[in-house]
């Protein structure tokens, strides 16, 4: 059987690139050339074969990353991928000051801190040669942090949203613990933030973002969830027994819980037994948004990621990594055209503010054109400074409200009667990602990662 299996994943598996090299030459001394586990399973006697190069062609050697280099004398992390620029002498809350996050999210909640999102990064950057924000010219590292902050700001409404709103837009404290009630659109009252009717009421139950067969250390296990109590918990699920959307870029599914706990928490346990860590404290509300941005690839045969992408020049790839299913390109007619709208919104107030220019939306089709469609009818005046030409007053307003023709103060986005009026989706959608509905500050698109 194992050897069936092992030539399945011969045939399978994707050329070799120069990431699958790095254990070559992975001897003496405390170097070992080990396998990553979370990839696929294996022993790290398997990865012998990959200390020479004939080897590459074999499994594992030829699947991307499945086997490193690892230095006994240090922790056991998995090098980020590498983007062959050089460290930067800048620290990169030196570059963001607290000063500006304020400017960016005036109303950010608890666990959004700038002194948690500056910790968590001096963390990481501690640990991984390849540093997030800190890699590169000065311009690079602000044109980074410009497309990180446009994309969670969007994501977490402003930082005002640690959880999704359809499964736990309140939470409801009881007996000295913390229970959510999962709502479908259609008994969600948005205005109020609000469910009517619990998906889990008369013994329903609720296993959205889980996938049963992923399994560790692939995957947190996970099943279907009903009511705590149907007396006094009537309609309440424990929101550390699911893997809803959370934090600053909206972690879903129980396969992308234990990767970023792995990472953050050195131990996959950690989110895997407590998932709302990440919507109750700093270091995994914008940890679990840096392991996304620094860890996560499109595919497992792409050997990139956002920060690779952003140091490229590119936002419309980073977005593609981050919603591209649906929002490159949107439906013309649905609830994502007009998230795409907010989302290049704050991607702006985060290039204002951090004084660089946009990069291009290469990468994610009909994103340029949403841009420009955005500015020219007025419904993006905080991009106006960064589309060359101040915006024309259209001819014909587009409903349901006349746009702003100049740029105005962007603290928040209270009384944007337009937002409340989007085309909401549904959020039992499992394909790419799925909606969390709207905020009090603006509308905010979860996003859950493949």
């Amino acid at each position: 059987m194992v050897l069936k299996m092992r030539i399945m994943l011969l045939l399978l598996a994707p050329l070799a690139s120069a990431q699958d090299l790095s254990c070559v030459g992975c001897i003496g001394g405390t170097k070992k050339c080990i396998g990553d586990t979370t990839i696929q399973m294996l022993e790290d006697d398997d990865c012998v074969p990959c200390l020479k190069r004939s080897g590459k062609w074999t499994w594992p050697c030829n699947v991307e990353g499945l086997c490193w280099c690892w230095d006994s004398s240090k922790p056991k992390y998995k090098p980020a991928l590498t983007s062959g620029l050089e460290p930067a002498l800048t620290k990169p809350c030196d570059i963001f000051t607290e000063e500006m996050f304020d400017k960016i999210a005036p109303n950010a909640v608890y666990p959004y801190t700038y002194e948690g999102l500056c910790d968590t990064i001096e963390m990481l950057n501690e640990r991984y040669d390849e540093k997030i924000f800190m890699m590169g010219t000065l311009q690079q590292q602000k044109q980074e942090w410009a497309a990180f902050l446009g994309h969670t700001t969007h994501e977490s409404a402003q930082y005002t949203a640690s959880r999704e709103a359809l499964v736990c837009a309140r939470t409801v404290e009881k007996n000295a613990g913390t229970f959510c009630k999962p709502c479908d659109n259609n008994n969600f009252d948005w205005e109020n933030r609000y469910c009517e009717v619990s998906l889990v009421a008369n013994g329903q139950f609720y296993e959205d973002y889980c996938d049963k067969i992923v399994t560790p250390p692939y995957g947190c296990v996970c099943g279907p969830t009903t009511e705590v109590d149907s007396e006094n918990l009537s309609g309440l699920i424990n929101p550390n027994a699911v893997f809803f959307g959370r934090g600053a870029i909206q972690l879903s599914w129980n396969s992308n819980y234990i990767k970023a706990s792995q990472v953050l928490a050195e131990s996959a346990d950690t989110l895997c037994t407590q998932p709302d860590l990440v919507a109750t404290e700093p270091k995994y509300a914008w940890g679990t948004a840096l392991w996304f941005w620094m860890f996560s690839t499109p595919s497992p045969g792409e050997q990139t990621n956002c920060h690779i992408k952003a140091l490229e020049g590119s936002f419309g790839s980073t977005l593609r990594i981050i919603n591209g299913g649906l929002e490159c390109p949107p439906d013309a007619y649905g609830y994502h055209a007009e998230a795409v709208v907010t989302r290049l919104r704050y991607y702006c107030i985060a290039a204002t503010v951090m004084e660089v220019r946009l990069m291009d939306f290469n990468g994610c089709e009909g994103l340029g054109d949403a841009f420009d469609r955005c500015v020219k009818t007025g419904f993006c005046p905080e991009c106006n400074d960064h589309y060359g030409n101040p915006t024309m007053e259209p001819s014909l307003a587009p409903a349901p409200r006349m746009p702003t023709p100049k740029p105005t103060e962007w603290g928040s986005w209270r009384g944007e009667d337009w937002l409340t009026t989007m085309t909401r989706g549904n959020s039992a959608v499992k394909s790419v990602s799925s909606l969390f509905g709207s905020f009090t500050i603006a509308m905010a698109v979860a996003l859950v990662v493949v």
